[in-house]
């Protein structure tokens, strides 16, 4: 029996951005062969999984944190390995800079935590929380359309406000600037991903309303630099802007379903026409298909460097397991 097409608010967001890049990323599952463990991506994963440790009972987030740096330079070292080459010094020495700073930032939050208080009340519910929600449970109308689907999500951090009662997920954020995400906080379509698969999925008075943003500064606190270096945000969504977002989300898989069907009878060397791209001036650093693009519109030898520079993986591995119960 074939698996059940699963659709993630990332891979909704990738199509919405650039229909190539979803193409590349997501219908072709491709990621570069190469594996490289600098940069702001990596640097922010480890941080967000030590700062998940940080609020689970038993564990050291300074532990999780020196594994986490660890599996990302030994994966590196394979990958160099593999091809045959030794890691780059160039690398190694970036990678030493972004440890130390991802440690310096963890201590940092640790004590601002304890000066400050914003942690007092608040009771910790779950931690990373897989919820899986049927498409014929919103949208069977597309499932008759096309075929049965899930939407899946990995639930933050959620809590519980002693003072209230309310409940918020907690969702962590390194950044240049502690206001530069505030303005688009409110629109943000991962949190409203989150209370619509809990409005699916979970008993009315155990939702969530709102986050809460914690935000790290990525400095290492020196004398010359000026505080503050963390802040938290708190922002909540009404039920009107939910059902909204159900509306959107259903175009957009609509949208995905629909582009399926027609690369499904489109051959490969007409497929990147199809699903055409976006540019814009992030791409040289946000898309790791940067370098490949252009190779489709120029009359390069595309295919030829995805086999050289790229291989396939499962972009939902994430979702596979401890799947809460469906919603149908």
């Amino acid at each position: 029996m074939a698996e059940t097409r699963r659709f993630s608010q990332s891979e909704m967001k990738v199509f919405t951005g650039c229909k190539r890049r979803w193409w590349l990323s997501e219908y072709r599952r491709l990621v570069p062969l190469g594996y490289d463990p600098t940069g702001a991506l990596r640097s922010g994963t480890r941080v967000h999984t030590a700062l998940e440790a940080f609020y689970t009972p038993g564990e050291d987030p300074f532990t999780t944190l020196a594994e986490a740096q660890c599996a990302d330079w030994e994966a590196y070292a394979l990958n160099c390995a593999e091809r045959g080459e030794d890691p780059d010094a160039s690398v190694a020495e970036q990678f030493n800079k972004d440890c130390q700073l991802e440690k310096i930032m963890l201590e940092g939050y640790g004590e601002w935590i304890a000066e400050s208080g914003e942690d007092a009340g608040l009771e910790t519910i779950a931690v990373e929380e897989i919820v899986t929600v049927s498409g014929s449970a919103f949208a069977p109308e597309l499932v008759a359309k096309y075929y049965a689907f899930d939407v899946v999500g990995k639930l933050d951090m959620r809590v519980r406000r002693e003072s209230d009662g309310a409940r918020k997920f907690v969702d962590h954020k390194t950044a240049a600037s502690l206001t530069m995400a505030l303005p688009t906080l409110q629109m943000n379509v991962q949190m409203k991903h989150y209370r619509w698969l809990e409005s699916m999925t979970t008993p009315e008075g155990e939702q969530a309303d709102g986050a809460l943003y914690n935000v790290l500064k990525k400095v290492k606190r020196t004398k010359a630099a000026k505080p503050p270096f963390f802040a938290r945000y708190e922002v909540n969504h009404n039920q009107e802007e939910i059902n909204n977002y159900e509306k959107h989300m259903k175009r957009i898989i609509a949208q995905i379903l629909e582009l399926e069907a027609e690369l499904a009878v489109t051959p490969i060397e007409e497929q990147p026409h199809v699903a055409y791209p976006t540019p814009d001036d992030s791409c040289s650093w946000k898309c790791q298909f940067y370098q490949l693009c252009g190779a489709f519109d120029d009359g390069s030898r595309a295919e030829d460097m995805i086999r050289d520079q790229f291989v396939t993986r499962d972009p939902l591995a994430r979702y596979a397991e401890g799947d809460k119960p469906d919603a149908t």
